[in-house]
């Protein structure tokens, strides 16, 4: 028994028409309504949930349709496999789950007994949450509440191999609710580790970006090396593993990539303490979500490209370099993205902090030995990040902060932050009013006018343009295209 008092708190989040529609169903039906899963767990722990989820014996799709009647609003979607009972109403920023017993079960605590961690494996009579007083009975089977107390995700018997996705599962709860996973499950996860593959891409795309929104997801990422998941479902990323860097390095090429995610976090939890004259611009970049999971992927990969371009020089003392390993880098992060099935603008995005995140240290080192940096070097990262410069110099102040070598320059971070107010500055007062005024060539001038072919050239001739135009080298049309007409002279 548990005091209602948050579980009756948390229902005035969900509109009344829809949770008398939900009972009235249940009595129409004679079925008894269990209020189960993620929902429960989250309101136990006083949260609020955007998923309502619920089990009946059977029947979801039939449940559904009625409580759709009733409240007059929301969509159907049947989820899994055409033999499973469960069923989606999509509503305005709500989702009703409904889903029979699994598997056979007869009752709801044999059901329970099949879910993937205890924290899930609880339910209430949905009827008694809405009328009962006082205390309310809480189905516990498989002592879920004292894992909730305890902030421990523990999985229930058989839960691996019914579903290899929970694996991944165990650390995306980890890291969304704070929690620890528990020795035996993380012993259970590293025996079957090997079994991920038999989960659709997009499933464990799923997983890993659920995790990668989370403010812990490089605890989560570490769980997952410890008990052998990275090797399975990021190789890429793997084969980093044992590869050794340079001096100003202290780790491996794993290590490094992964380290450099916790630095980030670090970075986004508190960015005026690293770059305390920019931290408002930080705070506004990071308000997006898709920029901060970009550049958590970004960080966790921009290394990725160095154990295929490792070299070892003898005749200069056995020195490590990595050439072009940012562009390596870049093509092995792709590769990731089309086996996992991601979207062309999320791949790209990625891909290109990825392929430029050596450029800031490009920008320092001249700056550190000409002790000037011209204007048009300050113009073209500006230019070639575009909406991602501030995400740039953050995963490069992560990639700072996460090498920690003998060798390492004591003053590298300083320079970076230093860098970033003049780049930033240069960007807001020069760069955007270009960028977002109206253009003064098109694709179309270049083939009516130029008589230029379409393609990849088309790109490269227009960011050329704006960039004379930042400079303040052209300021018209005409001007525009006799350089245009030099550019293509060039070329043959």
């Amino acid at each position: 028994m548990v005091s209602e008092t948050k579980i009756r708190d948390r229902l005035e989040d969900y509109p009344q028409g829809l949770l008398d529609s939900l009972l009235q169903t249940a009595d129409s039906m004679t079925v008894v309504l269990y209020i189960s899963g993620g929902a429960l767990r989250d309101w136990l722990m006083g949260n609020s949930s955007n998923d309502l989820d619920f089990t009946i014996n059977y029947g979801s799709v039939e449940f559904l349709e009625q409580v759709r009647k009733r409240y007059g609003s929301g969509t159907i979607v049947p989820l899994g496999m055409r033999h499973d009972d469960t069923c989606r109403l999509v509503l305005d920023g709500l989702s009703v789950d409904v889903s029979g017993f699994r598997r056979g079960s007869a009752t709801i605590r044999e059901d329970l007994s099949k879910r993937d961690f205890t924290v899930n494996a609880l339910s209430a009579d949905f009827k008694e949450v809405l009328e009962q007083g006082g205390e309310i009975e809480i189905i516990d089977p498989m002592h879920g509440i004292e894992d909730l107390q305890n902030k421990t995700i523990r999985s229930c018997p058989g839960a691996f191999s019914d579903d290899p996705l929970r694996m991944l599962r165990a650390f995306r709860f980890a890291a969304l609710l704070g929690f620890e996973v528990v020795p035996e499950t993380l012993s259970a996860i590293a025996a079957r580790a090997n079994l991920i593959g038999l989960s659709a891409a997009e499933r464990i795309r799923y997983e890993l970006e659920q995790i990668m929104m989370s403010p812990r997801a490089y605890p989560a990422f570490m769980g997952m090396n410890a008990v052998g998941l990275i090797e399975w479902v990021l190789p890429e990323l793997y084969e980093g593993h044992g590869v050794s860097q340079p001096s100003f390095h202290h780790l491996d090429v794993l290590q490094h990539n992964l380290f450099t995610l916790d630095c980030l976090e670090r970075i986004i939890a508190n960015p005026k303490d690293f770059f305390p004259d920019r931290h408002r611009v930080v705070d506004q970049y990071l308000s997006d979500v898709n920029s901060l999971v970009a550049i958590k992927w970004a960080a966790l990969f921009h290394d990725a490209g160095k154990p295929a371009t490792r070299d070892v020089l003898p005749d200069k003392d056995n020195r490590i370099t990595f050439h072009g390993h940012d562009e390596e880098g870049r093509q092995k992060f792709v590769e990731l993205t089309e086996r996992l099935k991601w979207s062309r603008t999320n791949r790209d995005r990625v891909s290109r902090l990825i392929a430029m995140h050596m450029h800031p240290f490009h920008l320092c080192n001249s700056l550190r030995t000409e002790g000037v940096l011209s204007e048009r070097a300050q113009l073209k990262i500006c230019r070639k990040a575009g909406a991602d410069l501030v995400g740039l110099f953050l995963i490069a102040m992560a990639d700072c902060l996460a090498g920690q070598g003998e060798d390492k320059v004591d003053t590298i971070e300083d320079e970076l932050a230093a860098l970033f107010d003049i780049v930033e500055t240069i960007n807001r007062e020069k760069v955007i009013p270009v960028l977002a005024g109206p253009k003064l060539l098109t694709g179309h001038d270049l083939i009516d006018t130029l008589g230029v072919s379409p393609g990849p050239q088309f790109r490269e001739i227009l960011d050329a343009v704006d960039l004379a135009v930042i400079e303040g080298k052209v300021g018209d049309k005409e001007a525009a295209l006799d350089l245009v007409r030099n550019i293509l002279a060039e070329k043959d």
